[in-house]
């Protein structure tokens, strides 16, 4: 049986270890603190313009237009707005419950100083804007947060500086060009100097360049189809030709013709059509194919390396990897071709003797 100074000092124990419990989670050091969002008194839905740059002097400016979130500065090319918002929304998540760091002397070393950063996070609302600095990280998917006109840094989770990207190509659709290479037909490559033409042949493609006796060595068609298939964008520059891009003497423009899978238009209420293609009697019929062309003209090469292009199907001047211009500046004849191999010298025939 426990006598009384035991049970005094049980109930003791008990009582410390709740104030312990309750000083660890609601103090830093002798300060009680109210866990607040650290976006306290912004409504995300009302946020109008979002920036985003980097420590490299890489910057974003992206507007919230009436169809979702658009590029103002390459005439509101659409971005992808459910990732914007996703963002938006880890942004607001975030709150002061895990305080890091209350003196400006470590700023530095979490990298979230007015100059020392990585991620430097404007939001606009109406006339007021509130800015954030990421940091580094303090674990898996964390990140180091602080408000501009705060000296208290966080440590916020679901997030991490390297999700808030300053290549606009991480935040719309990259897709500039995009045709399934065994739908084209044609490409047609033209150069001040020289043009080039190549036409599919069943599986494989032909070369219209070939004089007597030459042979079309296609060790570059995979090369030169993907490029004229398949084209990703850097950055949307806008809707305008201006001079700086070239365009009015371009160093190639590419004409590719390819093949459209013709979809039949559904007949409403033939429900004696459907039944049957539901259950396999009617054989499906052939598929039915149109043709169409685009052109692809290329520009300026611009000072960080990129090139312009604009498709004749598209409405946006865009700037792509140089390496998309490569595949047909580096087209030369004499490399598309080989002369056959020369027939074995006939061996005399024996006499039988």
């Amino acid at each position: 049986m426990l006598n009384r100074t035991n049970v005094f000092l049980a109930a003791l124990l008990a009582v410390q270890v709740a104030l312990l419990a309750v000083s660890v989670v609601t103090t830093t050091g002798t300060e009680t603190r109210t866990v607040t969002p650290i976006l306290s008194g912004i409504a995300i839905a009302d946020v109008e313009r979002l920036l985003i740059a980097d420590n490299l002097e890489n910057e974003m400016s992206f507007a919230r237009g009436d169809g979702g979130w658009v590029l103002p500065d390459a005439d509101d090319f659409p971005l992808d707005s459910a990732k914007i918002d996703d963002t938006l929304a880890k942004l607001a998540a975030m709150d002061t419950r895990r305080l890091v760091a209350a003196n400006p002397a470590n700023f530095a070393r979490l990298e979230v100083k007015d100059d020392d950063f990585r991620r430097r996070i404007t939001l606009q609302a109406d006339a007021s804007s509130t800015v954030l600095y990421l940091g580094g990280s303090g674990g898996a998917n964390t990140v180091y947060v602080r408000r501009a006109d705060e000296n208290a840094v966080y440590l916020g989770s679901g997030l991490s500086a390297w999700e808030l990207s300053t290549q606009i190509s991480t935040w719309l659709n990259a897709e500039y060009v995009s045709v399934p290479g065994d739908d084209v037909l044609e490409i047609t490559v033209t150069r001040a100097d020289v043009q080039f033409n190549f036409l599919r042949n069943g599986e494989g493609w032909t070369y219209g360049g070939l004089s007597e006796g030459e042979v079309f060595e296609d060790t570059r068609m995979p090369l030169v189809l993907r490029n004229a298939a398949t084209i990703r964008m850097q950055a949307p520059l806008g809707l305008g030709a201006l001079a700086e891009y070239g365009l009015d003497d371009p160093p190639v423009v590419v004409d590719v013709r390819y093949r459209q899978l013709v979809e039949a238009p559904a007949e409403d209420g033939d429900e004696t059509a459907e039944d049957e293609a539901a259950t396999g009697d009617e054989p499906d019929a052939a598929p039915e194919f149109t043709e169409a062309t685009y052109t692809l003209t290329f520009g300026a090469t611009m000072a960080d390396g990129d090139v312009v292009l604009k498709s004749s199907d598209a409405e946006y001047y865009v700037l792509v990897r140089d390496t998309v211009l490569n595949a047909f500046t580096n087209l030369v004849h004499d490399e598309l071709v080989r002369l056959p191999a020369p027939d074995a010298e006939q061996a005399p025939e024996s006499s039988g003797e």
